[in-house]
């Protein structure tokens, strides 16, 4: 899956003099009067952070995700409290995957007393990845890392091998994180809404359906018109690993019914319409008609990746080898692999 690949290639190796890995930066954006948003680095390769957001109130804050990366937490830690005085209260991970809740422990560190929210979906299954981390991810990274430059070796592209290369330097430059790295699982499980009263403004907290996982979070602020929607919508390149893409087809139409004026997505710049959401939606749609007719025609497998037409979203996002890469990782073979299981 992909949290579990990036968990996984985040792991501790030495730093190099000089790294390259857009993943250590964020950039601070004011979302909108009461939402501020640390957008991570375009997450195409595959050690990704995944965007934090702050709705902030005058007599308490709440944080979407938190990201993976405790150095990184720390920073946005102190940006926060340079923002404002009022405490963080409560802490939503919008799903269960790594790079969106593994910095959970940072901000408890700093605010003790806030509850951290999440479906008991992501509370069932983040323990079932994370616990342990430190040591499961240093015994198992040599053979991951090992993999992928054999991988590189013997591929024909070149993309594929720009690809390898740019997540194994920040496999390098993010490594050292992981032996600071605890996980910290959500402690107030919320199945349909919670709604939480920040001073001058509510977060609405609330499951609007299965999308990227079973157990999406969304966190709408109605008086900004704004919805941070996690790993709903991930730009350029949406992640569809471990994904059942029909219901999540019909759960953006929910989001789309907001009628939001900004949408924070789980990956990639805030956005102020809806022009994306809705591309997002129709490949899902056209990815899943697709392949239905292919399973039911008897083609194999691997022929389905051959013959499954995306151009119309490729022609509007994918105009970077890095970004064709990641869309064949995280989208097509998840995608395909959903229908044609092992």
């Amino acid at each position: 899956m992909k949290a579990t690949l990036a968990a996984l290639l985040a792991v501790a190796l030495p730093l190099p003099a000089q790294s390259d890995c857009a993943m250590t930066q964020y950039r601070h954006v004011q979302a909108s009067p009461h939402v501020h948003v640390f957008e991570a680095a375009e997450g195409t390769t595959a050690v990704v952070n995944g965007n934090v957001s702050a709705v902030v109130g005058r007599d308490a804050i709440l944080v979407v995700d938190t990201g993976q990366f405790p150095s990184i937490a720390r920073r946005m830690v102190a940006d926060l409290r340079a923002i404002s005085g009022a405490p963080v209260t409560h802490v939503v991970n919008t799903h269960w995957h790594g790079d969106h809740l593994m910095a959970n422990t940072v901000f408890k560190e700093a605010w003790p007393g806030m509850r951290i929210v999440a479906h008991p979906h992501t509370i069932e299954q983040g323990p079932k990845f994370y616990d342990d981390y430190a040591a499961k991810m240093k015994q198992r990274l040599p053979g991951i890392v090992a993999d992928m430059r054999k991988r590189a070796e013997a591929s024909q592209s070149d993309e594929e091998k720009l690809w390898i290369r740019k997540t194994l330097e920040c496999v390098e430059a993010i490594g050292p994180e992981v032996e600071h790295t605890r996980y910290l699982g959500p402690d107030l499980p919320v199945e349909r809404e919670l709604r939480v009263d920040l001073g001058g403004v509510t977060a609405h907290v609330r499951h609007i359906g299965p999308a990227n996982t079973p157990g999406d979070l969304v966190v709408w602020v109605e008086q900004d018109r704004v919805v941070i929607a996690g790993d709903m919508l991930v730009a350029p390149v949406p992640y569809a690993i471990g994904s059942d893409i029909a219901p999540w087809e019909k759960t953006l139409t929910v989001l789309r019914a907001l009628d939001a004026a900004v949408i924070v997505p789980g990956h990639g710049p805030v956005m102020r319409d809806d022009s994306y959401l809705r591309d997002v939606q129709a490949l899902l749609a056209t990815t899943r008609t697709q392949l239905v007719a292919m399973q039911a025609r008897g083609v194999t497998k691997a022929d389905a990746a051959r013959e499954l037409d995306t151009k119309a979203f490729a022609a509007r996002h994918l105009g970077t080898p890095m970004r064709r890469q990641a869309f064949d990782q995280f989208f097509v073979k998840p995608a395909i692999a959903q229908l044609w299981p092992k």
